[in-house]
């Protein structure tokens, strides 16, 4: 009891709680934009909410220990599993659970370079559409355009909010405009203008000075709280 009561108190611990909860909150509040079709088994959810959990856990331990960790690609192996099992006979949404899972495996081994932008576009992009996809297309049985394109400043905010954890070389300052930029840009394109897009806005400005002069402990259970308000901001 005592070691259980001592890894609750590890800060570790508690800041992955806290990203895997919130990422998760982010990509159900995604995957509910377009709220058609079928609705779910308690199985299926079931089965896609560990899937999640592990998946999530799995990503802040590779990231956190730089793509060095040993359990995060176990528990990313566990959440395939789990991917498998919430669509046995769907080989198309098995495929779709699949690939974040073995990006964020292969991302462990340095030699094949995908610790580095080309990493950070794949990880964004798998990142910000593969739980809401799945969602969504479990319940529709197809993918329609009006429910990708909310998505897209979520895929952004993955490209702007982890730069550092793939490129972690001090950059020039200039440089480090260009991720938030897009995101904007993608704000300002594909949402009508509101008060709404000008906090998110206001946002993405705002952590883009201070990410940087947050204690790198805490930077990734941060950016996974900015990342939820800005989703929350931005999905109707």
């Amino acid at each position: 009891m005592t070691k259980f009561m001592a890894l609750l108190k590890n800060r570790t611990v508690q800041q992955l709680f806290i990203y895997t909860v919130f990422q998760n909150i982010l990509w159900w509040v995604a995957g509910s934009t377009a709220a058609t079709g079928t609705p779910l088994s308690t199985s299926v959810k079931f089965y896609l909410l560990v899937y999640g959990g592990f998946l999530a856990a799995g990503s802040f331990l590779v990231l956190n220990h730089h793509f060095r960790s040993t359990i995060g690609p176990i528990l990313v192996v566990a959440a395939a599993t789990m991917g498998f099992l919430a669509a046995p006979d769907n080989r198309l949404v098995q495929l779709f659970a699949l690939l974040l899972c073995i990006f964020l495996v292969l991302v462990c081994v340095p030699q094949l370079g995908l610790q580095s932008m080309y990493g950070l576009i794949v990880f964004s992009a798998l990142s910000g559409c593969g739980v809401p996809v799945i969602l969504f297309y479990l319940r529709n049985h197809y993918l329609a355009w009006q429910f990708m394109l909310p998505l897209l400043p979520i895929i952004f905010s993955y490209l702007a909010f982890y730069e550092f954890h793939f490129i972690p070389e001090a950059w020039d300052w200039r440089l480090t405009l260009i991720t938030p930029a897009l995101l904007i840009v993608v704000l300002l394109v594909v949402q009508a203008f509101s008060w709404r897009i000008a906090v998110a806005i206001l946002l993405v400005v705002g952590y883009w000075w201070l990410q940087r002069r947050i204690n790198v402990r805490y930077r990734l259970v941060t950016t996974s709280v900015v990342q939820l308000i800005l989703g929350l901001l931005v999905l109707d």
